[in-house]
């Protein structure tokens, strides 16, 4: 991904495929769960028959508690209705009622586990209670354990197979513990029950796009969307799915549209202004990548990325302080010396690219791009003894630069080694055919001096 040469060839990126991979696993575990509000039901009013009537010494109290709590819960005074429903349970501890309305203000108040304990004590009172059932799972997965929210789902769809989210919170449950082929039947069941769900729609597609359905997980993404237009992760689940199918072109727009609702989503910007640099928009990625760095300079892999990106667009300077930046947390990355070698020699920083190369081929000595950058470097200090044995291993190789061949020629030609350079400058004029006309014009003038001087 760093590659870049003094003649201003498209940067090489390699791996980005595996980054796109893992961005897709983050993807998947982190928003499965954003599409929809966690509604809990609605409180229970408080009844008097059965097991839930107060002792009649105290029903008058416990009736005015009930108002009061109720009437705080219609207001979302959550704090006073617990603390009202908190002297109820005391009063009265098998007011199912009561417990559960307890569990919806301590909800309310992001007090968890008491919520927790509450829902738990009214379903002991009452295991059919479908309401709590439900909120207790839903608090389950927004709290990142679907493993004790399952019973609690499965158990409230059982209760009733026609409620909406109660299926569709099953189905989550089961995607998040891991049981994909249930919980693609389960989502196909909520569709049934409406069609025109999007978040059913957008879960199902999270879950085609884990197994790497690709085509199945854009056609869902894209029903998600024209279900509900301002629903923008569908957005990004069809960006995601087009990369798994090697659209990255198309991929693009998607992105941009999901980052026009999502401005502050740092990690997809930093997706986008990679994929912005494989396809050559280099003065997009800088800006995309600029954009990230501003808010969080140290985000893994953004200095490098931008010292690619600099050196794409000839902005040497930045392109090696940001390449230093990423060598100061990943000081033997082979890569890392290797590209900063490279914008060193367009800043004609000659001794301190070959001390770049050579740490490169000190931890990569196959890496044919640092070898050819250390034979560079030294011929450009006009080392041309040193230079010859490092340029001619390169030249052996298959398909070298004609640029590398001009500056063999070049060095034989210096140290008087006449036949090796006219060799060297006849085998550069095959093989450049055009690329660089300046230099053809010096290697043509030369060899035609070389073949009188070697004629005498």
């Amino acid at each position: 991904m760093r590659k870049h040469e003094q003649d201003g060839a498209v940067p090489e990126r390699a791996g980005l495929w595996q980054q796109a991979a893992a961005f897709q696993m983050l993807f998947l575990g982190g928003l499965i769960l954003c599409l929809s509000c966690v509604v809990s039901a609605c409180p229970l009013a408080a009844t008097a028959s059965g097991q839930e009537s107060p002792s009649r010494a105290h029903e008058a109290d416990v009736s005015r508690l009930l108002t009061t709590a109720q009437e705080a819960l219609g207001r979302n005074d959550f704090a006073t209705a617990a603390e009202v429903l908190k002297q109820v349970v005391q009063a009265q501890p098998t007011l199912t009622s009561a417990w559960f309305n307890l569990a919806y203000a301590y909800t309310g108040l992001h007090k968890d586990e008491e919520a927790i304990a509450s829902y738990q004590k009214a379903l002991e009172l009452d295991p059919n209670l479908f309401e709590a059932r439900l909120n207790l799972g839903i608090l389950l997965m927004q709290l990142k354990n679907p493993q004790a929210a399952l019973p609690h789902l499965e158990k409230a769809v059982a209760l009733k197979p026609d409620h909406q989210r109660a299926q569709l919170y099953y189905g989550r449950a089961l995607a998040l513990t891991g049981q994909t082929e249930r919980a693609e039947k389960q989502y196909e069941i909520v569709l049934r029950i409406d069609p025109k769900l999007a978040s059913a729609h957008y879960d199902l597609g999270q879950l085609y796009l884990q197994q790497k359905r690709y085509p199945e997980a854009l056609g869902a993404f894209q029903k998600a969307a024209e279900f509900d237009p301002a629903l923008a992760q569908a957005q990004l689940g069809m960006a995601l799915a087009m990369e798994g199918l090697k659209d990255e072109v198309n991929a693009v727009a998607h992105f941009e549209q999901y980052l026009t609702a999502h401005p502050d989503d740092l990690e997809t910007r930093f997706h986008l202004a990679r994929l912005y640099l494989e396809q050559g928009n280099n003065a997009q990625a800088y800006d995309g990548l600029q954009a990230v760095y501003r808010q969080k300079p140290e985000t893994p892999g953004l200095a490098a990325a931008l010292g690619d990106v600099c050196a794409s667009l000839k902005k040497f300077s930045e392109s090696e302080n940001f390449y230093r930046q990423a060598l100061r947390t990943a000081p033997t990355d082979p890569e890392l010396h290797r590209a900063l070698g490279q914008t060193l020699l367009a800043e004609e920083k000659f001794a301190e690219a070959e001390a770049e190369f050579r740490a490169a081929l000190a931890r990569n000595p196959g890496s044919r791009e640092a070898a050819q950058g250390l034979a560079t470097s030294v011929y450009l200090q006009k080392r041309y003894p040193e230079a010859i044995p490092l340029l001619e291993a390169q030249a052996r190789a298959s398909n070298p630069p004609a640029i590398l061949i001009f500056a063999l020629a070049t060095s034989y030609d210096n140290l008087h080694i006449l036949k090796k350079a006219l060799e060297n400058y006849e085998r550069f004029l095959q093989l450049s055919k055009g690329q660089s006309p300046d230099h053809e014009w010096q290697a043509t003038q030369r060899a035609k001096l070389l073949r009188h001087q070697l004629q005498k």
